[in-house]
Formats: structure tokens, sequence, C-alpha cells
């Protein structure tokens, strides 16, 4: 009942933390089955959240064990679905209260349940996947042991920030074909251990398929320079909010890969070109997406942010107590990068569930209805000022482009054209 409630609330605010969310191939996922999901984890526990609000089923998730150890947290950690995994650096004496919680996972799959893993084991804000741990595996085989053949299948599910650290940025998840386990249980018969070390490898080979992968962190800088050329030329739409467009993402991974497979001398070239490219728009005063989308500086939008100027700030405002005091927490009292953006999504979560129950509650008791309507306007124009927010700043830097003197221009769109052409065939690449 929580879980389902908090849902809802959560998946209001993803739609408002993030500008798109891309989730496609949710249709891989086997109706009726017992399933564990296999996600990367590149940032805290945002993407656990986005897969309890956009999947319709009720999920498990395993989560480090330190986050249990005060009662309070260990209650609503638990009503809402995570159970504790321990880790070594928690201390040998905790990893012991690991069989209880293999204990719930067979159980929960044999009850035909979906159990998430985030096999990588820890989380680091990074274009690449990381040593996958075994437990997942064991876990697999250990159901398999105690209740036998249940028709147990692990999905792998690739998720991908464009800026995990960011807000307003866009997630794109991306469903893998579903592994079987009976298919390895022969194999687990004649050698667990070796059974273990192959469905875990088929797993991670499962994710890297889906992932936007950058192998070696030299090259973090050119492909991120690469992936905000090629977004700025193909500027997404704003509605839908949730969409199942997987081009965007083939784009990214088709880019990764390209720049991987780069000699030095390519790479250099590249980084070269690039450098001088955003340079000169620097001294200009002017930005990459404007120069592509120019067309945003006309009489028709100067209306649209003349007559939404109210709105907005009506909007901004009420808001504000919200989404002002979730950056100040997550500013000031978070220092690992990979947690500021969750913990601010966190704490924004938490302060929507009080208004709400307050509204729900003590509201309809003074105000009645109205206390709902003004739920639905407070969240619809939140949501507005922000749109507004980000179409003002368009607008502006479109303006700078256009008091351009046409030398200028001309010579930069030039420069950028020849970009856009390379980066065009980078990115249209078929998967190898």
């Amino acid at each position: 009942m929580i879980y389902r409630f908090v849902r809802i609330i959560a998946r209001f605010a993803l739609k408002i933390f993030f500008r798109k969310i891309y989730f496609t191939n949710r249709d891989r996922i086997p109706k009726g089955k017992p399933l564990i999901i296999a996600i990367n984890h590149p940032s805290a526990f945002i993407e656990p959240c986005i897969l309890a609000c956009f999947l319709p089923l009720d999920l498990y998730f395993l989560v480090r064990g330190d986050l249990f150890k005060k009662p309070i947290f260990r209650k609503m950690l638990n009503v809402l679905h995570m159970v504790p995994i321990f880790r070594k650096q928690e201390g040998l004496d905790q990893l012991n209260k690991n069989g209880e919680t293999f204990d719930f996972c067979y159980q929960a799959l044999n009850d035909f349940k979906t159990v998430v893993i985030l096999p990588e084991g820890k989380t680091i804000q990074e274009k690449r996947l990381r040593v996958i741990r075994k437990g997942l595996a064991r876990i697999a085989f250990g159901t398999h042991e105690k209740y036998g053949d249940i028709d147990l299948h692990i999905v792998p599910i690739g998720v991908n920030f464009t800026e995990a650290d960011k807000f307003r940025s866009v997630a794109m998840f991306d469903v893998g074909e579903p592994i079987r386990l009976n298919d390895y249980y022969d194999q687990y018969l004649e050698s667990p251990q070796r059974a273990i070390r192959y469905l875990t490898n088929e797993v991670k080979q499962g994710l890297e398929d889906h992932i936007v992968n950058i192998p070696n962190p030299a090259d973090d800088v050119l492909a991120e320079d690469l992936f905000t050329l090629h977004r700025n030329d193909h500027p997404e739409k704003i509605l839908p909010l949730i969409s199942e467009d997987r081009k965007p993402l083939e784009a990214e991974m088709n880019i990764a890969d390209y720049v991987s497979q780069m000699s030095t001398e390519e790479k250099s070239n590249w980084t070269e070109k690039i450098k001088q490219y955003f340079s000169k728009l620097k001294s200009n005063g002017i930005e990459d997406q404007a120069l592509q989308n120019p067309e945003v500086y006309n009489w028709k939008n100067g209306l649209f942010l003349i007559f939404g100027f109210i709105p907005y700030l009506v909007g901004f405002w009420l808001n504000y107590p919200i989404f002002g005091y979730a950056k100040h927490v997550s500013k000031t009292k978070v220092k690992q990068l990979e947690f500021k953006a969750p913990v601010a999504l966190a704490v924004g979560i938490g302060l929507s569930l009080v208004l709400v129950l307050f509204l729900v509650s003590v509201g309809t008791y003074l105000w009645g209805w109205w206390s709902i309507l003004a739920l639905i306007l407070l969240f619809y124009l939140g949501r507005f000022s922000l749109v507004y927010l980000e179409f003002w700043k368009k607008y502006n830097a479109a303006k700078a482009v256009h008091q351009l003197d046409k030398s200028t221009l001309e010579k930069l769109k030039k420069e950028r054209i020849s970009l856009s052409e390379q980066t065009k065939s980078i990115s249209v690449l078929q998967q190898s």
C-alpha cells in the first residue's frame, strides 16, 4: 500500500527531475515468471526508483546494508521493498547476515516476485561497466537448488544518463534479452563454480550491449563533446515525457564505440578541432545549441514568454520551498558526487509526500475539494515553470546568435556544418 502510494508521487517527481526518460524494449520482460533484474549502477538509487515507477511490477531491491543501521531507516526501507546486502567493507561480522537476505530472495522468487540486483556492487558516475559480482548468479542457482525448476529468468537492463549528476538531464533505459536460468543448470550440476562464472559473464555481456560504454577513461572528454554536438543536432521533443524511441541511445552507443576504436592521432585531431570550435563560441558569447537552432528567437516565442511570465512566476515560487530545500541539502550535506542528484530527488519526493498528505487530509477538511485542485495546479504550474525557464534560456541564447555580425556567424556555421557531417556519419554507424 505505502510502496504503491510512494511510487505514484515518485513518478510525478521523476517527470520533473528529468527532462525526458527513454525506456525501451520493455516488452522483452517475461510475464508471469520469477525474475531477477540486473542493472548497472551509475547514480546511487535513482535507477531503482525509475524501474519501480515505470515497470508494471512490484520490485524488491537489494541495497547496501549500512543504510539499515538505524531502526527508523530500516523500517522505512523495508516498507519500500528494500532488502539489505552486506559487503566486506561493512565488516566480516555483517556478512553472516547475508544468509537471511539470500533466503528472502529464494522465497520471493519462488513466489514469482521480481528481485532487482545491482551486480557491480557500488556506484561510480562513469559511462563504463565495472566488474560484475558473482552474488547474482549464486542467488539464481541457489533458488533453483532450493525450489527446483521455477523457470527463473534474468533480465539485464542498461541504465544511461546524459549527465547523471545534473537536474533536468535525460535518462535512457534499455531492456536486454532475458537469460533463462534453466539453460545453465546442467552445467551448474557438473561444475558450480564454472557455471557461476559463465552466467556472471552472460549478465555482464547483456548489460554491456545496452549501455553507452567508454572503456578508457581518457576518452571521456572527447566522447562527451561528441555527444553534445550530436544532441544539439537532434534536440528532443518535449513530449512524450516517457519515450520508447531507441534512436538517441543507439546514436550515443555508436559514438562511444567509434571513439574507442579511433587511433591516437584521430583522437588528437578531433579533440583539437572541437576545442578550437568551442573556444570560438565562448569568445563570441554564444552556445552551440543556439547556433544550431537560431530560429527559436522569433516573435511568436517572444509572445509566449511575455504571456507565460506570470504563470511561471507563480509556479516557481509555489514550488520553491520543495526544490530549493532539496537543492540546498544536496549542495551542503552531500560530498560524494554520485549521491548529490539522488539525495536532491529523495528530499524532493519526501517533501512532496508531506505536502500531498497534508492537502489530502487536513486540506480537504479545511477547504474541501479546492485543496485537490490546488495540488494539481501546484504540480502542473511547477512543471510549466521549469519548461518556461529552459525555453527562456534557449530564446536568449538564440538572440545572441542573431546579434553576431554576419561574417563571424557564417564562419562559425561553416565550421559547425563540417563537424555535423562527421558526427552524423559516426552516430548512424551500425552496431557491430
